[in-house]
């Protein structure tokens, strides 16, 4: 069973945790002004709860593909 090496490291977990924030937050201000443009009641709270719940899920499942490629060896 070969180790992730992005979880035997700190610096690469941390790295990782910033750029997915980094990225939920590009992505609920994106859903947020498209919520607000087309006239969405609280749009730009809802589309940021939307937006950053949706890149989070894309991340997990394209992380847990990554990790599994580690745990198959």
């Amino acid at each position: 069973m070969g180790n992730n090496p992005v979880e035997d490291n700190f610096v690469t977990r941390f790295l990782l945790g910033l750029a997915v924030i980094f990225a939920m937050m590009i992505g609920g201000g994106a859903i947020g002004g498209a919520f607000l443009s087309l006239g969405v009641p609280y749009g730009d709270w809802l589309g940021v709860a939307v937006g950053s719940v949706l890149v989070f899920v894309a991340f997990v499942v394209l992380y847990r593909r990554y990790d599994a490629s580690y745990d198959t060896e």
